[in-house]
């Protein structure tokens, strides 16, 4: 019988795509431009699709060593966040193997050589989740995160759902309850993930702010020499785009 949708695959929806290196530096120079100068959102975004926004869009598109730059300072910003998010996700996967090893440990002698054999195959599912979420997480990436972590508990339902329909060709009176066990405890590994990954991006988002304010430490002295020299816009956004390299180092 096919299982009704539950409230984890709900929560975990397929992302949108997750923004490049070039993206995120984008962003963090607009949001330091609006700061700067105390820019509006709606005339923010005037100028950001002007002729002379989208010339400094390319200008920073062709910035390579401010990008990567930018992007390392914030990396190392969020390496205990990182860390600590890839540290629960592998504990809350050794803690899932623990749970299946047990529902699976009710079968009978009969049936152990089979239930041994989706315990090993389960096992390498979680190994597998655990081995691609390191470098997503250190990548910053928590939409992909998301993602795989919603991709891997659905091959791990499926190679469950796999498993126990070949035990359950020989029937024992454990075999429903054990299933109903088993989808528990990956439906509660399911329901775990969503607030890990959303703190995380939370967390993410609070360092790129951190970053915000140190480039605006000196805002006071740029936007003074903004005021008394460089009235045209263009002059501004240049100045502007210099600082931001300047302090990205």
């Amino acid at each position: 019988n096919k299982s009704s949708p539950t409230v984890c695959s709900a929560n975990l929806i397929w992302p949108d795509p997750p923004k490049s290196n070039l993206d995120v530096v984008k962003e963090a120079f607009w949001d330091y431009v609006a700061k700067a100068t105390q820019t509006a959102e709606d005339s923010l975004q005037q100028i950001r699709q002007s002729d002379l926004g989208q010339d400094l869009n390319s200008k920073i598109s062709q910035s390579t060593d401010t990008v990567n730059q930018y992007f390392a300072s914030l990396q190392a910003q969020a390496a205990p966040v990182t860390q600590d998010v890839i540290s629960r996700i592998t504990q809350e996967a050794e803690q899932l193997k623990i749970r299946l090893d047990k529902d699976l440990s009710a079968v009978s002698d009969k049936l152990q050589p089979q239930a041994e054999e989706l315990v090993a195959q389960l096992h390498s599912r979680v190994e597998e989740l655990k081995r691609e979420v390191s470098p997503l997480a250190e990548a910053m990436n928590p939409e992909a995160l998301k993602a795989v972590l919603l991709q891997k508990s659905q091959e791990l339902k499926g190679q469950l759902e796999k498993g126990l329909s070949q035990l359950h060709v020989q029937a024992t009176p454990y075999t429903q309850e054990m299933r109903e066990k088993m989808e528990q405890s990956l439906e509660d590994f399911q329901k775990n993930m969503v607030p890990l990954t959303q703190t995380f991006e939370i967390q993410l988002n609070q360092k790129a702010q951190e970053i915000q304010q140190r480039l605006l430490q000196s805002g006071e002295e740029l936007r003074a020499r903004l005021d008394s020299g460089a009235q045209d816009l263009q002059t501004q956004l240049t100045a502007l785009w210099e600082s931001f390299t300047q302090k990205t180092q």
